[in-house]
């Protein structure tokens, strides 16, 4: 590029000469191009504006998580055919656990399981009773087909509490692992009478908290004397739960009732949790958008390929512009670009995302577990 010498005040100065082939004024080719391509792209930023959470009441409960599958285990012994209230006590337990079962939320996956339900509760069927452990009911079928599972129950053997247990255990670990880490499998095990088959219901119960996803186990006495009763309190002990006494039909029900509100109270807490957790997430994820629509608008490389372009086509084209070619592509050139600006931001903010959406999980959690 020419240079012209001038003598301005005792100085001698040396200013750039606009290439002026064809009347063409380079800078304001440059300036042209770059006047809808701003490149100030360092200035963009999103501010954090965290939401207002939700408060979530958690249901004071012994078992204190909500349930990922509910597992309810109805004995079918033979003892099961006595009476309690003007009805067998199978046909009280069948009634009341269909509408356990219909009542639970939606978020919970409901299965059930009968026990000793064949041969019979003499010597001769005792083998074939004390294995018996049957889903009848599994978590994948329809509500509405409940009815139908539950109604040819009928009692007829011995009771296999320790077989039953072992057998929810194998039920629970084909189940896939809950994704959140307060869900949990429980099992509720109603019974009218104690272990007959030679099993230990504790060590079962027990066994099947310590496996995997723990797997708490409630048991509930349905009109049960004081030895049973012990059996069924220590079975729940040693897996984590609860024993429901109930001594009669109308109390079978409370119970059940009792329980289906605390599930309930527990998912809709865990909701509130979860929508919390999204509201915590929001921020960052707006601003991820905000910032990458503002380093879009100033996009440096946009503005390189737009000089690169122009000075390609000049020169292919043979126009008066051709002669600012050189001076478009060194600018071009010289322009400073940051292929790495949002990745470092967005990796930034994702981690202070994590950081407080685990603590805000760890301040909610439904147990200390």
């Amino acid at each position: 590029m020419r240079s012209l010498v001038v003598w301005a005040a005792g100085v001698l100065m040396a200013v750039p000469v606009v290439a002026q082939e064809g009347s063409v004024d380079c800078q304001a080719v440059l300036d042209a191009v770059l006047a809808d391509r701003p490149t100030d792209y360092r200035s963009c930023a999103a501010e954090i504006v965290p939401a207002e959470l939700r408060r979530c009441e958690a249901q004071e409960t012994a078992g204190g998580r909500p349930s990922s599958h509910i597992l309810l285990a109805i004995d079918a012994s033979g003892s099961m055919a006595g009476r309690v209230g003007g009805e067998t006590k199978m046909a009280a337990a069948k009634r009341e656990a269909l509408g356990f079962l219909r009542d639970m939320p939606q978020e919970v996956s409901v299965g059930l399981v009968v026990y000793g339900h064949k041969g019979n509760n003499e010597d001769s069927g005792k083998a074939e009773s004390c294995a018996a452990s049957e889903l009848v009911h599994g978590f994948d079928a329809p509500r509405s087909a409940l009815e139908a599972s539950i109604a040819t129950l009928e009692p007829v053997g011995w009771t296999p509490l320790g077989g039953v247990l072992a057998y929810s255990g194998e039920v629970v670990a084909g189940l896939e692992p809950p994704k959140e880490g307060d869900l949990a499998p429980v099992v509720y095990l109603i019974s009218d009478g104690e272990e007959t088959c030679d099993g230990d219901p504790a060590a079962q119960a027990a066994a099947l908290y310590e496996a995997g996803v723990r797997t708490r186990v409630n048991t509930i006495g349905f009109d049960v004397d004081a030895e049973t009763a012990a059996q069924l309190e220590a079975i729940a002990e040693a897996a984590g739960g609860v024993y429901y006494p109930a001594a009669d039909v109308a109390a079978l029900r409370r119970q059940l009732d009792a329980i289906t509100a605390a599930e309930a109270s527990l998912a809709r807490y865990r909701n509130c949790v979860n929508a919390n957790l999204g509201r915590i997430a929001a921020p960052y994820h707006d601003a991820r958008i905000a910032l990458a629509g503002c380093y879009a608008r100033n996009d440096p490389m946009k503005a390189k390929s737009a000089l690169m372009n122009r000075a390609r086509k000049a020169e292919r084209d043979a126009t008066p512009e051709a002669a600012c070619a050189e001076m478009l592509t060194a600018h071009a050139l010289a322009m400073e670009l940051d292929g790495g600006f949002l990745n470092r931001q967005f990796k930034a903010w994702g981690e202070e995302a994590k950081a407080r959406m685990e603590a805000y999980r760890e301040e909610m959690r439904l147990d200390a577990e």
